[in-house]
C-alpha cells in the first residue's frame, strides 16, 4: 500500500513539472516532390523557417509537420502545390493549398508570394502548441475569377540588334533581327529561325593620283535560316539535328552555305533546372556545302567537306540577371589544319518585364580557312576589299540585343541544344 501511494505521488509530481515545462517549436521537414523553376523548395521554406522561433527544421523522422511541395509549370508562373501532414495534436492532419510564383520576379518577390501561403498552411500547428502567438485577419474578397488557363506548346521571339554613327562626312549603320518559332515539350525542342541583317557606311570617296575618284561607300546582307530538333533520352543525355542555309550579298564571303549536323548533348542539370542554371557539353558532326563569291587560294568556288565540333556552355542566374559563358572547337573532319575555329563567347542577360529581355555579349575567334585568291580582287573595288576580314585569323565581337517574345503557356522548360 506505500509503495502504490509513493508512486502515485511521484507520478502527480512528473505530471507537474511536465505541465510546467515549456512547448518546444514545431519540428518542420520540408520535402520537395517538383522544385520547378523558383528557389520556393528548399531554399526559400527552410528560410522561412528560420526566421520564425516558434519553428525548426528536423529530419524526416521526427518531424511534427512534413511539407511536400509540387510545382507545376504555367507559362511564367509556377504553381506551388504544398500539403501539410502533421502529428500535433489539436490540428489537422492534412492541410493542401496552392500558390502562384512568379518565375520572372527578384528573389524578394518570390518569397513573399510563397511566405504568406506557407503561414496559412502553418497556422494551425503553430496555434495548437502555442495558442496566444497566432492572430487572424480577414481582408475583403475579390470579385475575380479566375479562368482555367489554355495553354499551348508554341513559342514566338523577335530579337533586333544595331548600332549606328553620324557626322557631317561619315554615315554608318547595322541592323539585326531574327524571327524564332519554337515549339518545347519536358522531352523535346523543336526550332524554325530566319535571321538576316543589313549594314551601309558612307563616307568621302577617295581622290588618287591620277585623277581617279574610288568610292569608300559600302553596302552589306546576309540572310539565314535553319530548322531543328532535340529529344531529351534521360536528364542527363539528348539527342538532335539540325539543318540550316545561308547567303551573303556578292561582295561576301558566301553565294550561298549549307551545314546538317547530328548532336549529342550531355547535361548537369536538368532541363528545367528551377534556378535556371546550365552546363553542358555538345558534341556535333555533320557534312557543310559551301560556294563562294570569290575563289578561295586552292582554286575552290565551291567545296563540300564532313565537319565536327565540341562545345562546352554554362550559365547561372540571380533574379532577373543571368551570366553565362560559352567555349567551342571546330574543325574538318579530314583537314583540320586547313578549316577550325576556337571561341569563347561571355554573356550577360536582363529581364526588363514579363515580355521584353536585354542581353550583351562579347566573343573572341581564332580561326584558319582558305584565304581569297588575290588575283581575284579588284584593287580599287573598296567594298570588297572592306569585306575581307572573314578570313583574318583573329576575330572579336560585341553585340547589344533587345528581345521581345510571347511564351508558350505548357510550362514546359527545355534548354537542350542551344549551342547547335
Amino acid at each position: 500500500m506505500r509503495a502504490a501511494l509513493t508512486t502515485l505521488v511521484l507520478l502527480l509530481a512528473l505530471a507537474r513539472v511536465a505541465s510546467a515545462a515549456p512547448a518546444t517549436p514545431v519540428r518542420v521537414h520540408i520535402e520537395c516532390e517538383e522544385q520547378g523553376r523558383t528557389k520556393a523548395c528548399p531554399a526559400f521554406m527552410l528560410g522561412l523557417i528560420d526566421a520564425n522561433k516558434a519553428l525548426i527544421e528536423a529530419p524526416r523522422a521526427n518531424a511534427d509537420v512534413v511539407i511536400y511541395s509540387t510545382a507545376n509549370e504555367i507559362a511564367q508562373v509556377d504553381r506551388l502545390h504544398l500539403r501539410f501532414v502533421g502529428t500535433v495534436a489539436g490540428a489537422p492532419p492534412v492541410i493542401e493549398l496552392d500558390v502562384d510564383l512568379d518565375t520572372r520576379g527578384t528573389d524578394d518577390e518570390q518569397r513573399a508570394q510563397l511566405e504568406a501561403a506557407f503561414l496559412r498552411g502553418m497556422a494551425l500547428y503553430v496555434a495548437a502548441r502555442y495558442p496566444d502567438i497566432v492572430t487572424v485577419t480577414f481582408a475583403a474578397p475579390s470579385e475575380a475569377t479566375a479562368a482555367e488557363p489554355q495553354t499551348t506548346p508554341w513559342g514566338v521571339s523577335l530579337t533586333f540588334g544595331g548600332y549606328g554613327n553620324r557626322t557631317a562626312k561619315y554615315k554608318s549603320a547595322n541592323g539585326y533581327g531574327e524571327l524564332e518559332v519554337t515549339r518545347v515539350t519536358r522531352r523535346s525542342r523543336s526550332l524554325l529561325s530566319l535571321s538576316g541583317n543589313y549594314g551601309l557606311n558612307y563616307q568621302p570617296p577617295l581622290q588618287l593620283d591620277d585623277g581617279t575618284e574610288v568610292s569608300l561607300d559600302t553596302k552589306q546582307w546576309s540572310v539565314g535560316g535553319g530548322i531543328g530538333h532535340g529529344w531529351l533520352y534521360d536528364p542527363c543525355w539528348s539527342f538532335g539535328a539540325i539543318s540550316r542555309i545561308e547567303r551573303d550579298d556578292p561582295k561576301g564571303q558566301y553565294r550561298y552555305a549549307s551545314g546538317t549536323f547530328a548532336a549529342v548533348e550531355w547535361d548537369k542539370y536538368p532541363a528545367d533546372d528551377p534556378r535556371g542554371n546550365r552546363l553542358a557539353v555538345l558534341y556535333k558532326a555533320g557534312y557543310r556545302v559551301e560556294r563562294y563569291n570569290i575563289p578561295n587560294e586552292l582554286g575552290q568556288s565551291f567545296a563540300q567537306y564532313p565537319w565536327h565540333g565540341v562545345t562546352a556552355s554554362g550559365n547561372v542566374r540571380k533574379d532577373k540577371v543571368s551570366f553565362g559563358l560559352s567555349l567551342s572547337a571546330q574543325a574538318e573532319m579530314l583537314h583540320p589544319r586547313r578549316r577550325h575555329n576556337l571561341t569563347a563567347s561571355p554573356y550577360v542577360e536582363i529581364k526588363l518585364g514579363g515580355h521584353i529581355d536585354v542581353s550583351a555579349s562579347f566573343s573572341i575567334t581564332k580561326r584558319e580557312m582558305p584565304a581569297p585568291d588575290e588575283t581575284k580582287i579588284d584593287p580599287l573595288d573598296f567594298a570588297l576589299l572592306s569585306r575581307l576580314s572573314y578570313a583574318e585569323p583573329l576575330s572579336i565581337n560585341t553585340s547589344l540585343n533587345l528581345t521581345i517574345h510571347w511564351d508558350r503557356t505548357n510550362g514546359a522548360r527545355n534548354d537542350r541544344f542551344n549551342d547547335i
